[in-house]
């Protein structure tokens, strides 16, 4: 059997798309907010936290889907602030990008 020489290429390529594509797909598409908070999610989260909120670090950082309702001033001062090996986000995201995720986060647990 040969094997094109781009098909590696191609294999990332689409593996890349359907990384993307997921998280933004598990947002209630009736929330702008939560949609918009998918790709932050994405862009600032994913990286520790897990892709579509899917926490696979067996316990090094805190599984968001944990959180409760009640929860919503605890997430926020930990995102501006830092919490543990979490660094503050401070200055880097703004009030309405976090609270795009915290839409983003309650759209996906609480279904």
């Amino acid at each position: 059997m040969r094997i094109h020489k781009n098909a590696g290429l191609r294999m990332t390529a689409v593996s890349l798309a359907c990384a993307l594509i997921v998280p933004i797909c598990l947002a209630d598409e009736g929330n702008p907010s939560a949609q918009t908070g998918a790709m932050v999610y994405l862009d600032y989260c994913s990286s520790c936290h897990g892709d579509g909120l899917q926490n696979t670090s067996g316990g090094l950082t805190f599984d968001l889907r944990r959180l409760r309702p009640q929860d919503h001033d605890r997430f926020v001062n930990s995102v501006l602030n830092g919490k543990n090996q979490m660094p503050p986000w401070r200055g880097v995201l703004d009030q309405q990008q976090i609270e795009s995720i915290w839409a983003y986060i309650r759209a996906n647990v609480d279904r």
